[in-house]
């Protein structure tokens, strides 16, 4: 027994008289069993106040309750035999519940003896923010002012910081809209930075894309840093895959000669001594998803302290830097990738992939439901399987390669080698017959989601193949860990072991996904469907997805709950002046007093210096007449503004369409015409901004972060309103769950996403105070249909107009002629502006 003479004296000191008797009641209720209670300290540190969290097993329950605590708090549970030594599970969610500043203590069933195993740490009291402050840094005679020429105040950015600023110092969530040019990166990292370095607390700021990623960092924080006198240390934090691994590149290496990549691999030796970073986006030539994979860093093939070339790991560098920062910038799926770790059970005061933090900004946060949406699906293939064996065991000139030959002389039979080979030819010959199997069930369908009506279709056409092919891969999986079971256990945490387990799991992970499909049950949380798509010969491979119904549970438990402050903005969130659709969407907590919202409008002219115009005699979008109505009106409007013409489709079928159709003539006239998929995205913006008198016809990812301010872009084309395709596997699916909870799919679902969608591609026009432009959308339902008004009413206010197509290329005509008039007033009115400009995501 522990001597617990001096620590029955403290019970007193420990816990208040009231916290006592609700234990003694509560441990009585329960029957002299065990129960775990959270205790919330009074200001002198005692424990005042006591709630049962749960009744049964502590290590069973203690570690799910860590949401629940704040630090300072203590984790009470009795030991009903009296014997207040901790046990070893007792100990190790001591550990987990310390990292988080939580205290753990064990009492006897009397409570008249207490054993702490942790102390808690008392919540440091914080240090608000000067709102005045910091928005004098922002005025005209501000500090800002004096170290970026030509800065003016704007009341809309002053406003946005004043709330984010509420935000940190009163531990809320943020909702904020802010129009292009409202200047949004100073009005959040103004309030971020002082937060910092006022409380010694790290704040993650996380974008969907890498431009904005890096403007932040070498930018926009270099000079909120300089108006606040501050230095703090700032870091981009990228996902492990985007780091060279040494160890797995000398793997390479030793095949370098026999593949036709070798040289590149060489090259990439050649990149690695020099570099410093270690990252992809610092390789000085292209490498192609394929090559980089090979050699990338990978969290479960890591071998961590064992690993041989662990002195100059580039990730381990990485995660040093991140962890002295007080500042870190990320993307959206490093911190959900985070948040999922801390949530299965990392904890909120560990280091995760980041190291903890309770303050966040997520910037382009109209992203987030599809970022999550992404994160959280699962997909395999036969190409992703087949890769997979190959990574294993391939052949190549005679000679063998691959995971296996590499345990080999770790001491694997060979026995257990050639078992092991046997299987994975099975599993090569089954993804081969699974691939052609689903071909055949998809016909000519693109993709297919399981519902009731399919299930016995699925069942009868690929259970089969799809069980026969999930024996295969666990039979595989048996094999490698039989030869894993066979080396001594002092030698399984060598390299090639440790990859052969990461091996082993990804088997597993694709065996459950078969699973659930030769199931062929509908799952009330996910969508199980599949999608048809060509690899990179042009052959045909289907994939089969697994993807979450609603992300409102895993975003409340992830994201808004544990955090202190979580600030969401972008220049799209709203809808007719309403957050309700993406917040809806997203779990974001609305209430009174739950949250802080604000709409900051633009700056810009948009009545005096855009015109929106609609072509009234446009046919619908389903007409057959329409794709031929938009090759005449197409090069007419182009050749209205000169060039510096965005066109953007929402289907690449009618982009390859209208460009074929049109360009031939376009390029004869003198304008350059650029399509999505000829080149790389940034060198197709480069060229576009290069040359006056251009034409970029695009669809999908540009229709959002393409800044190209100035002369470069007069007009903006949208052929189509962007409604998603009401047949796509997820989309359906979540239509159905909007009518089943009794509500409208178009007005709830598909109208607020489109409105968002031509609020990004509305935005692709003006950039700075002295741009001018036209926005031609050629889709008659804008007027024709009552819903029109919603898109009408959710954009800028600029000058509208509704006629004809011949009528509409004219006034376009005469519109950028007289701004094209007094440009080079424009653009010396912009000069200042153009800084700014560049903040916007």
């Amino acid at each position: 027994m522990v001597h617990l003479s001096s620590v029955s004296s403290q019970i007193q000191d420990r816990l208040g008289v009231a916290a006592q008797a609700t234990l003694r009641t509560e441990i009585l209720r329960a029957q002299g069993q065990e129960i775990v209670c959270i205790g919330h300290p009074d200001r002198a540190g005692r424990i005042a106040q006591v709630e049962v969290y749960a009744r049964g097993n502590y290590s069973s329950v203690a570690a799910a309750g860590i949401g629940m605590c704040e630090p300072g708090d203590l984790v009470i549970h009795n030991h009903p035999s009296g014997d207040l030594r901790p046990s070893d599970a007792d100990v190790a969610i001591s550990a987990r519940l310390a990292a988080d500043g939580i205290g753990s203590a064990i009492i006897d069933n009397q409570v008249t003896s207490i054993y702490v195993l942790v102390e808690p740490v008392s919540p440091r009291e914080i240090s608000p923010i000067d709102p005045e402050e910091l928005t004098g840094i922002l005025s005209d005679q501000g500090a800002m002012a004096k170290i970026l020429p030509g800065f003016r105040q704007r009341p809309s950015q002053k406003e946005m910081l004043r709330q984010v600023v509420q935000g940190f110092n009163e531990s809320l969530v943020v909702v904020a809209e802010a129009g292009t040019g409202v200047g949004k990166s100073f009005a959040y990292l103004l309030p971020a930075v002082a937060w910092a370095a006022a409380n010694e607390e790290r704040v993650v700021i996380a974008t969907a894309t890498i431009t904005l990623q890096q403007q932040l960092l070498e930018r926009d924080l270099v000079l909120v840093q300089r108006a606040l006198g501050t230095d703090l240390k700032t870091a981009l934090v990228k996902g492990r895959g985007n780091y060279l691994c040494h160890r797995r590149l000398d793997d390479r290496l030793e095949e370098a000669d026999l593949f036709d990549d070798g040289e590149t691999v060489k090259a990439i030796q050649e990149w690695a001594r020099a570099s410093t970073d270690g990252s992809r986006s610092d390789l000085p030539f292209p490498v192609s998803d394929e090559q980089w994979n090979r050699v990338n860093s990978e969290a479960d093939t890591c071998c961590a302290i064992r690993c041989p070339r662990r002195e100059g790991c580039f990730v381990l560098r990485a995660r040093q830097r991140a962890a002295g920062a007080s500042l870190l910038v990320a993307n959206h799926h490093l911190v959900f990738s985070d948040l999922a770790l801390r949530n299965a059970g990392v904890g909120w005061g560990a280091t995760a992939i980041l190291p903890p933090f309770s303050r966040l900004v997520l910037d382009e946060a109209h992203n987030l439901e599809r970022s999550a949406t992404s994160f959280f699906s699962h997909q395999t293939s036969g190409i992703a399987l087949l890769r997979q064996v190959s990574r294993v065991l391939r052949t190549r000139r005679g000679r063998r390669f691959g995971l296996l030959e590499r345990v080999i002389p770790l001491g694997a039979s060979s026995r257990g080698i050639a078992r092991a080979e046997a299987s994975l030819q099975t599993v090569r010959n089954e993804a081969l017959r699974l691939n052609a199997e689903l071909l055949a069930f998809l016909g000519t369908e693109t993709s297919w989601r399981l519902v009731e009506k399919e299930a016995d279709r699925l069942a009868d056409f690929l259970g089969g193949a799809l069980f026969d092919a999930q024996k295969a891969v666990l039979a595989v999986a048996e094999d490698l860990a039989a030869i894993i079971r066979e080396v001594s256990e002092e030698l399984r945490e060598e390299p090639p072991l440790i990859e052969l387990a990461s091996a082993i799991r990804r088997f597993e992970e694709v065996a459950s996904l078969y699973e659930r499909f030769a199931a062929a049950e509908l799952e009330a949380e996910s969508i199980l469907w599949m999608d048809r798509r060509r690899d990179g010969r042009g052959e045909p491979f289907v994939v089969l997805c697994s993807t979450p119904l609603d992300i409102r549970e895993l975003m409340e438990d992830s994201l808004f709950q544990p955090h202190e402050t979580v600030v969401l903005t972008s220049a799209t969130l709203s809808v007719n002046g309403s957050f309700l659709f993406w917040g809806k969407r997203l779990g974001v907590p609305l209430g009174q007093g739950e949250s802080l919202q604000g709409l900051f409008p633009s700056p810009f002219d948009y009545t005096n210096r855009v015109m929106l115009a609609v072509p009234s005699d446009a046919p619908p979008p389903e007409s057959p007449d329409y794709g031929r109505y938009l090759t005449i009106l197409i090069p007419r409007l182009i050749n209205a503004s000169g060039g510096g013409a965005l066109i953007l489709f929402t289907s690449y079928r009618q982009l390859e369409s209208i460009y074929q159709a049109v360009a031939p003539d376009l390029e004869q006239r003198g304008f350059s015409c650029y399509r999505q998929g000829s080149e790389d995205r940034s060198r197709l913006l480069d060229q576009f901004r290069c040359d006056l008198a251009s034409v970029l016809f695009a669809t999908d990812s540009f229709w959002e972060g393409v800044d190209v301010p100035g002369e470069s872009l007069r007009l903006v084309v949208v052929c189509r309103l962007p409604f998603r395709v009401p047949t796509e596997p997820v989309q359906l699916a979540r239509a159905e769950a909007v009518v089943e909870a009794g509500g409208n799919a178009f007005y709830e679902l598909s109208l607020p996403q489109a409105v968002m969608r031509l609020k990004q591609g509305f935005g692709r026009l003006m950039r700075q105070a002295g741009d001018y432009g036209a926005v031609v959308v050629a889709d008659p339902r804008m007027v024709r249909k009552r819903y029109g008004s919603f898109f009408w009413e959710s954009l800028p206010p600029a000058r509208p107009l509704v006629a004809p197509g011949e009528e509409v290329v004219e006034e376009v005509r005469s519109f950028l002629g007289a701004h094209s008039q007094g440009q080079k007033k424009s653009l010396r009115d912009s000069e200042g502006q153009e800084t700014l400009a560049s903040q916007e995501g």
